[in-house]
C-alpha cells in the first residue's frame, strides 16, 4: 500500500459523493438495529452451545457451528457497529474522528471474519454431504481433532489475506483477489457440493426404501432432509447477501458511467450493508430448524428461570432408548439394515 493511500486513509471519500442526509441517516438505524440483532442471536447461540445441559452440542459440527457464530459476532460487534456510527457521523457530513486508524481496524475484522464464515459454510456443507454419502466412515472422517486444524488454518489464512495490500498489488487487483476468494470460489464449490448433496439424498432414499423398515427409514428421511434444508437456508443467505454486492464491485470497477452515477455509489454502499443480514439470521435458522440446538435452548432458558431441569435424566432415557433401538437394528442380519443403523448414528452426530 503505498504512502498515498494511507494518507487517504483519514479523508472520507463519500461524503463528497453521497450529500444525502436522509440516506446515511437510514443506514445508521439499520446498521444498528442489525448490530442488535447479531449480537443478541449470536450470543444466545453460543451460550446454548456453551451451556447445554446434555452436552449434545459437542460435536464436530457442533465446532464449525460455534466458529461461524463467534466469526458473525465478531464481525457485527468490531466492524459493524463502527460502520453505523460512521454513518451518523456522513448524516451530518462530518468526518468521523480517528477515520485512518478505524478504517485499518474495520478492514481487518471485516477481512478476517467473511473469510472465516465463507469457509465454515463449505465445511459445514461438505460433513453434511460426508453425513449422507459416508455414514459408515462419518465418525472416522470428520473428527474434532480435524475440524479445529480446520478452523484454526481458516483463521489463518483469514489473517493472512489482510496483508494482500502491503504486497504491492495495485487496488483493483485486490479487489478481484477479494471477490473471488470471498464470493467466486465459496459460490463455485457451494454449488458443486449440494448438487452432490441432493444426488447422495436420492440415492440413499432408494436405500432406505428399500430396507424394509419403514418407521427406521421415514425416521432417518426426514433427519436428512432436515439437516439439507437447515444448510440450504444458509446456502441461499450467502448467495442472496453476498452476490449482490459481487455484482456492484464488478460494475463499479468496469463501469465507467457507473463509477460517475451517485445513484450507483448509493446502491453498492445499501448493497455493502445487506452482507450483513446473514450474520444476523443464522443463529434463528439453528433456533427455528435443528432440533438439538431448538431443545438445548428451551433447557438453557428452564435453568435461567429456575425451573427444575430433566435434560439429564431425559438425555439418559433417550440415549437408552436409542441405543435399545440401534442394537435392535444392528441384530437382523441384513448389511442394508446395518448401514441404516451407522447412518441414523451419524446423523444424529451432525444435528
Amino acid at each position: 500500500m503505498s504512502t498515498a493511500n494511507l494518507s487517504d486513509l483519514d479523508k472520507d471519500i463519500y461524503l463528497s459523493i453521497i450529500q444525502n442526509k436522509t440516506y446515511w441517516t437510514s443506514l445508521a438505524v439499520l446498521g444498528f438495529i442489525l448490530v442488535v440483532a447479531i449480537t443478541a442471536g449470536n450470543s444466545m447461540l453460543l451460550y446454548t452451545i456453551y451451556k447445554d445441559p446434555r452436552k449434545s452440542l459437542r460435536s464436530a459440527p457442533g465446532f464449525l457451528v460455534t466458529n461461524l457464530s463467534v466469526a458473525d459476532l465478531l464481525l457485527g460487534l468490531l466492524n459493524l457497529s463502527i460502520v453505523a456510527v460512521r454513518d451518523v457521523y456522513r448524516s451530518q457530513q462530518i468526518n468521523m474522528p480517528f477515520l485512518g486508524i478505524l478504517k485499518a481496524f474495520m478492514y481487518i475484522v471485516f477481512m478476517t471474519t467473511l473469510f472465516v464464515s465463507c469457509n465454515t459454510i463449505i465445511a459445514m456443507s461438505a460433513t453434511c454431504y460426508v453425513a449422507i454419502n459416508q455414514p459408515l466412515e462419518y465418525k472416522t472422517i470428520v473428527t474434532t481433532k480435524r475440524i479445529k486444524i480446520c478452523i484454526a488454518v481458516l483463521w489463518v489464512m483469514g489473517l493472512g489475506t489482510c496483508l494482500l495490500p502491503f504486497a504491492g498489488l495495485s487496488q483493483q487487483t485486490f479487489v478481484m483477489i477479494y471477490l473471488h476468494t470471498h464470493a467466486t470460489i465459496p459460490a463455485i464449490l457451494l454449488t458443486v457440493i449440494y448438487v452432490k448433496v441432493f444426488r447422495a439424498v436420492a440415492r440413499r432414499t432408494r436405500e432406505l426404501q428399500q430396507s424394509g423398515y419403514n418407521k427406521v427409514a421415514t425416521k432417518s428421511l426426514e433427519r436428512e432432509r432436515n439437516m439439507v434444508f437447515v444448510v440450504i437456508i444458509i446456502l441461499a443467505l450467502f448467495y442472496i447477501t453476498y452476490m449482490p454486492q459481487y455484482i456492484s464491485l464488478h460494475l463499479l470497477y468496469f463501469c465507467n458511467s457507473c463509477q460517475q452515477s451517485v445513484t450507483f455509489h448509493e446502491i453498492d454502499v445499501a448493497l455493502s450493508r445487506v452482507l450483513y443480514l446473514s450474520s444476523a439470521i443464522n443463529p434463528f435458522v439453528y433456533a427455528w430448524r435443528v432440533p438439538k440446538y431448538r431443545q438445548a435452548l428451551i433447557d438453557c432458558w428452564k435453568i435461567c428461570r429456575g425451573v427444575p431441569h430433566r435434560g439429564i435424566t431425559g438425555q439418559s432415557s433417550l440415549s437408552q432408548s436409542s441405543q435399545m433401538n440401534t442394537s435392535r437394528i444392528v441384530q437382523r442380519p441384513t448389511l442394508t439394515n446395518n448401514r441404516t443403523a451407522q447412518m441414523i448414528n451419524s446423523e444424529s452426530t451432525y444435528l
